[in-house]
């Protein structure tokens, strides 16, 4: 089922969000859904990862950003 939101937008996101339909052959729906599905998507792993490192640290064991990058990638 789909709906519709309107959203009220300034100029300054408006005209490039514009732009980039046009150059990519697309919506600014579909622009709009990707970067939805994107924050969601970064909001999810940012909350599993904070939960992951506190039970890390519980058991004592410390990761930098770049070791856990390269241990989901």
């Amino acid at each position: 089922m789909r709906n519709t939101v309107a959203i009220s937008l300034p100029d300054s996101l408006l005209r490039p969000l514009s732009a980039e339909a046009k150059e990519e052959h697309t919506s600014r729906s579909e622009i709009i859904r990707q970067a939805l599905k994107y924050h969601f998507f970064v909001r999810e792993f940012t909350r599993v990862r904070n939960k992951a490192m506190v039970e890390l640290a519980r058991k004592g064991i410390t990761l930098t950003e770049e070791e856990i990058f390269k241990k989901v990638s």
